[in-house]
């Protein structure tokens, strides 16, 4: 059983990860995908067509326009650095490759947001995934916002007859969504008075296929919370 979650876990994962260019040097007054200032991958890639179903972003995101420095945080787990992206499927835009700063409990990235003006990427089409050895971390984009939000992209019209979050294998919140919809799927939740720990997300999906019976994905993925991280 404990294998079989974890290659489901694993295969969700790969899911959830766009595929990018190689990230070579070039104009850095571009808006082109780049390595900048040795430090992170960011830009604007060519436009590429999903067909499927992912998780794009688990995060608490409270920004309505850019500041000066856009900040990135997110939480340790063991001794292992996070990978984390940063995207917007609005533009195409890609933050990841990042040069992370560790202080105390935290992992953090702090970013100009030259290119992010430059290309017109709107905050509030922000997305990030962060995770250590297969468990999300929430990214805190900005400020918190008392919430976290879980996004999934989907390439044609899916439904959620389950969404739920669980603890010790009890649920502690759910949210099925039966009106199917493409494009970004989004379930918040409030997790400020939800005690610190690891949870787990179950989801059912039914995406459509043309001329044939709907694509089903059961899937299940462990994060990481601290109600402190909502505050």
């Amino acid at each position: 059983m404990k294998s079989q979650l974890l290659l489901t876990t694993l295969f969700l994962f790969s899911l959830s990860n766009i595929p990018t260019q190689a990230c070579s040097s070039g104009n850095p007054q571009s808006t082109a995908y780049i390595r900048r200032d040795n430090n992170r991958c960011e830009g604007i890639q060519p436009t590429e067509v999903f067909r499927g179903f992912r998780l794009i972003s688990f995060a608490t995101r409270g920004i309505s326009s850019y500041p000066n420095l856009l900040n990135l945080l997110i939480p340790s787990l063991g001794n292992s650095t996070p990978e984390v992206k940063l995207q917007s499927l609005d533009k195409n835009y890609v933050l990841d490759e990042l040069l992370l700063l560790k202080n105390q409990s935290r992992f953090s990235f702090s970013l100009k947001p030259d290119i992010l003006n430059k290309a017109k990427v709107a905050p509030n089409t922000l997305r990030a995934l962060a995770s250590v050895n297969s468990i999300y971390l929430p990214v805190t984009i900005g400020q918190p916002s008392g919430q976290y939000e879980f996004v999934f992209f989907t390439s044609s019209r899916a439904k959620f007859p389950t969404f739920e979050i669980l603890r010790n294998n009890k649920v502690v919140y759910k949210s099925p969504r039966n009106n199917a919809q493409s494009g970004e799927v989004v379930f918040t939740w409030d997790g400020r008075n939800a005690p610190a720990g690891r949870y787990e997300v179950h989801y059912i999906a039914e995406q459509e296929q043309i001329g044939g019976r709907p694509e089903k994905y059961d899937r299940r993925f462990f994060f990481e919370h601290n109600p402190n991280w909502l505050k």
